[in-house]
This record gives C-alpha cells, sequence and structure tokens, in this order.
C-alpha cells in the first residue's frame, strides 16, 4: 500500500455521493478537556491563514466488496462517529482568543446523503473529491473528517470509500486501521452481527492528559536536556548547519545521466512535487531485513544507514540529522482510537569511523537512539523552556513497518492506499519509508525548482545503496555507487 496524493490514486468512473454528518447548533457544548499542543498550533495557524486555508488533509482510499446501500452505509458511518469522540469535538475561538474545546453528543448527529454526480468519467471524479475536501476540510469547521462513494461503472458487486480528515482528528494508524474498522461495520449493519471491533479510550482524554504532562515539565528534565543537546550539536560547518534539521546541501552532480527510480507527478502551480516509487520488492525486502540482522541491528537501522551513504555520497558527510514523526499511543486503551496520536524525537546519525555498510549499521543503530527518550514528553513545552527552534524542521524522515496491521493482506485486493492532500510549496523535505506485504515503498514531499533535482538525486542515491547492499553483500562510504549501477 502505498502513501500518495489524491492524484495519484487510480480513481475509477462512477457515480459520486457525499455522506456528510450534521448536528444542530444548540447540540454543541464547551469541553473542559484541553487541546492538545499540536491541535492547538494547528487550530491557531487556520485562524491566522483564514480564507487561504486549503487544501490541508489526510485520508484513505479502499473497496468495500458489497454493493452499495444508502441506508446502510448512512448507519456506518453514523455508527463510525459514534465510534471515535475525535470525530464530535471541534472548536470555538479565533485570531482574537484561544481556541476553546466544544463536543456533542452521539445522538445528536445524523447523516445526510448529498449525491455530487452520475457516471462520472475518472477525472471528474477526482476534480470533485478533491475540490470537496480541500474546501470542506479545516481544523476550525465541523465535521473534520468527511467521506464519500463512489459506485463503480464497470460492477455492482463493490464500491470504493474515500474519506478525508483534518490533521487534529487522525493520524497515519487511524488512516490504516479505518480500512478494517469501516468494513466491518457496513457489513455489521448489512448482516444484523456485531462488529466484532475492539474498544478502546478517547483522544479527547489523552489530549488533555498530554496538557497534564507538559504543566509538570521543568527545565531539568531528561527529555528538556536532550532536546538542548541536539540543537547544541548542529555544526555550522556541516551540510546541515540549522539547528532543526534541514535537507543536506548536495554537491553539483558529476554525470549527466538521469536518476533511476524518479515517478514524481508534477506539481499543481504553487503546490509541492510529490513521489511515490516502490525501492524494494518483497523478495528484496526479506533479504535486506536478513543482511541487517546479520550484521548485528534491524531492517530500520539498515535503511537509516543507507540514507547516511546517500548523504556522504552527495554531501560529503554521513552524519544526518532529521525529525522522525513517532506514535504517542502509550497505553493499550489508545490503540485504535481516532486522534493525532504523533509526537517527534530528534534523530542524529553517526557512521563514526566505519567505511562500509555493515561497519556502519550498529553505529547508526546506537546513535538513531540517542534521543529516543524525548518522545515521551510532547515537544511544545519543552521548546518554550529552552528558547528551542520551533520552525518547521526542513527534514522529516519516517520508517513504519506495516505488515501486520489488520487485513494488510487484503489492502492490494481491495485497491487501498492512504493518501495526503497536495501541500504548497516549501522548503521542507519530507520522505515516509514504508514496510508493507508487497515490499518496501518511499513516498515523499519537497521543493519545486532547483532543490527538487537534489531530492531526485538523493532518493535515488539511497535506491541504488539499498539494491547494491542486497546484491553484494555490503558497499563502501566511498564506492561510486550511481557509476557502478548505471546498467541496472
Amino acid at each position: 500500500m502505498e502513501y500518495t496524493e489524491l492524484a495519484d490514486y487510480p480513481l475509477p468512473g462512477g457515480s459520486l455521493t457525499a455522506w456528510v454528518p450534521e448536528a444542530a447548533p444548540d447540540a454543541w457544548s464547551l469541553d473542559p478537556r484541553r487541546l492538545s499542543y499540536m491541535h492547538v498550533e494547528h487550530a491557531n495557524r487556520a485562524a491566522a491563514e483564514g480564507d487561504d486555508w486549503y487544501s490541508q488533509w489526510i485520508g484513505t482510499a479502499f473497496l468495500i466488496e458489497r454493493p452499495l446501500d444508502g441506508d446502510v452505509m448512512g448507519e456506518t458511518m453514523n455508527r463510525w462517529y459514534a465510534r471515535h469522540e475525535a470525530f464530535r469535538t471541534s472548536v470555538t475561538g479565533g485570531d482574537t482568543e484561544a481556541p476553546q474545546r466544544i463536543t456533542l453528543p452521539t445522538e445528536s448527529i445524523s447523516i445526510s446523503r448529498r449525491p455530487m454526480g452520475d457516471h462520472l468519467s475518472s477525472t471528474e471524479v477526482f476534480e470533485r473529491i478533491n475540490e470537496y475536501f480541500n474546501t470542506a476540510v479545516s481544523p476550525l469547521s465541523w465535521p473534520h473528517c468527511v467521506a464519500v462513494t463512489v459506485e463503480l461503472d464497470d460492477r455492482d458487486d463493490a464500491f470504493l470509500v474515500v474519506f478525508a480528515a483534518d490533521h487534529t482528528v487522525m493520524d497515519a494508524y487511524t488512516q490504516v486501521f479505518a480500512i478494517k474498522e469501516l468494513t466491518a461495520l457496513y457489513e455489521s449493519v448489512v448482516t444484523g452481527t456485531p462488529d466484532g471491533l475492539a474498544e478502546f479510550g478517547s483522544y479527547v482524554d489523552f489530549s488533555d492528559a498530554e496538557r497534564a504532562i507538559g504543566d509538570q515539565i521543568r527545565d531539568t528534565d531528561d527529555a528538556v536536556a536532550g532536546w538542548s543537546r541536539f540543537f547544541a550539536a548542529a555544526d555550522p560547518d556541516s551540510p546541515q548547519p540549522a539547528p532543526m534539521p534541514t535537507f543536506p546541501v548536495v554537491r553539483p552532480s558529476e554525470s549527466d545521466e538521469a536518476p533511476t527510480i524518479i515517478a514524481e507527478r508534477t506539481p499543481d502551480r504553487g503546490f509541492q512535487a510529490t513521489l511515490s516509487s516502490w525501492l524494494l520488492d518483497a523478495d528484496q525486502t526479506a533479504a535486506f531485513n536478513a543482511l541487517c540482522k546479520d550484521a548485528g541491528a534491524n531492517m530500520q537501522a539498515g535503511i537509516y544507514t543507507a540514507l547516511s551513504m546517500a548523504a556522504a555520497k552527495l554531501s560529503g558527510s554521513g552524519e544526518l540529522r532529521f525529525i522522525n514523526p513517532i506514535h504517542t499511543r502509550s497505553e493499550m486503551k489508545w490503540g485504535e482510537a481516532a486522534g493525532w496520536f504523533v509526537g517527534i524525537i530528534p534523530v542524529h546519525l553517526r557512521p563514526q569511523d566505519a567505511t562500509t555498510f555493515r561497519e556502519a549499521i550498529t553505529s547508526v543503530a546506537v546513535s538513531a537512539s540517542d534521543y529516543k527518550g524525548v518522545g515521551a514528553a510532547p515537544f511544545a513545552p519543552i521548546a518554550d523552556l529552552i528558547g528551542g527552534d520551533t520552525t518547521p524542521p526542513g527534514l522529516v524522515v519516517s520508517y513504519i513497518d506495516l505488515r501486520h496491521a489488520d487485513g494488510a493482506d487484503l489492502w492490494d485486493a481491495r485497491r487501498a492506499r492512504v493518501l495526503r492532500s497536495s501541500t504548497r510549496n516549501a522548503d521542507e523535505v519530507y520522505f515516509w519509508i514504508n514496510r508493507v506485504p508487497t515490499g518496501t515503498n518511499i513516498s515523499s514531499r519537497f521543493p519545486t525548482g532547483p532543490r527538487a533535482d537534489m531530492v531526485h538525486r538523493f532518493i535515488s542515491t539511497f535506491h541504488q545503496i539499498l539494491t547494491t547492499v542486497i546484491a553484494e553483500g555490503d558497499l563502501a562510504y566511498d564506492h561510486g555507487v550511481l557509476d557502478a549501477t548505471k546498467a541496472s
């Protein structure tokens, strides 16, 4: 399963319907539970952007292999909203006042069916879904999660579900487990049998608990010391001189050879470039994982080592700094709750004096864990204490192993894909590297213009390092990997 923008998903033609939750204005009540730190920041940014807020959502697309029944779908959406308090909460406030939480009781929500066109072409389906999601989803206006269905013109035994949500009520894990969840709910309504889904706590409670943790953070805490140490370690002479990590400065190319892995989609004007490509197939992934274990580490350390080698090849230094998003589902009760259960930790990869992949992997694994402990505390109050760099990080790397997620073996058959909206052009570079049953893929967004060429070269070099290590069993840091693998 890939992680792409909606424009890269092969949407079918068909009849399009939106399923919109509604509630009476007087059903809302003020809620004393506080918003998470990221929720506050996100809402404030949306308020500051005002009418310019556009195209900032995440979501999922997948097939439900049943005929679409309108009454069943309406009840399915109602049950989905009832399961997750995060979907039934919102904020008041604006530019002049702090956002404050308001919530809805479960019984106050109804689902409205809104036809959006019959027998549309694939292009028309995309255009209508994209504009609907881009304009309807916001941290300041409820609902924060909306869904559409596409009744397929070429088959009547299945239909496509596509949903989009604001990040304040959803993270990557929510995107993934919603495939199983919505399918189970639909089946339950059709058959009248229990859905078999797990019970869980509320992200609203988690957010309030996170704020309580933040209230107790002091400048003597280990997490504060860790972030201070990370910021202090920024080297003005390195390819990444900023305290908050940036994409490394890539040296000019010595070759006119075109990159080999790039599958970039031409970005809309004013938006970042984006790509999604398969790094390794299932057999290559298994071989690489085995090699990493044989070298005394795991596949994540191997991925990090290959990133370090790409940095060394292109920037002259194997030391690489980035921000790593981590989930904060620290207790079983948060397991399948919808919400933004995400924190960040800094990573500073240091291969030390290693000269090959196998020599470096254990050093890289150790250095990658240096700041692991800071993730137990939210970053915002720490930044306030130390005056840390709170600007958006310039380089973010996420590695997730999703092979064992419920229903992962059915993702291909269900045409499942996790989605993100287009992102306005900015300096930051994001790499999402996912291991799934069919292999390992990379998704990225990055600036357009000259820096895009640097990212292209970095990803192609990273890919070729991985395939060369698998083929040869090892690779030297100073090996001319691009020249050595042109033929492949």
